[in-house]
């Protein structure tokens, strides 16, 4: 269950050139804060049967500098009669088996979606968090 995507730095590697050290830590707190948002938006559409996989939809920020990934992960398991049954993966990758979800406003998709529909403001939050650091060591 990944959904990756890019964002482009090209607009900001003269910046980043001034102040490699601030422009990274302008570029980590942008990071957290997609991260974050990310995991709010795709909990708002997951599917709502239970707490569950509400509750297990998470993320992280990898990797040190201009190397860091945020990574979003649900994976929430029930049990099922032959055993443990990861329900978030079937919603997600396996569309449900086909069924349709109960609660309107929820989507099988939900971390795709809820990603493919904020890229662009992650991406000015991404170039915001680098120059306002930037502005704060005096460039």
């Amino acid at each position: 269950m990944a959904k990756e995507f890019t964002l482009d730095l090209q607009p900001l590697e003269n910046l980043i050139k001034k102040s490699p050290l601030a422009a990274a830590a302008g570029g980590k707190q942008a990071l957290d804060d997609i991260k974050d948002d990310w995991v709010r938006q795709s909990r708002d559409i997951a599917p709502l049967d239970s707490r569950n996989l509400h509750d297990q939809i998470g993320g992280k920020v990898e990797g040190n500098g201009f190397k860091s990934e945020v990574v979003i992960s649900a994976n929430a398991k029930a049990k099922s009669g032959t055993g443990d049954f990861n329900y978030a993966y079937y919603i997600h990758e396996q569309d449900a088996g086909g069924k349709q979800l109960r609660h309107p406003g929820t989507v099988k998709k939900f971390l795709d979606e809820s990603a493919d529909e904020r890229l662009e403001e992650w991406q000015r939050w991404l170039e915001d968090g680098i120059a306002e650091a930037l502005k704060r060591e005096g460039w």
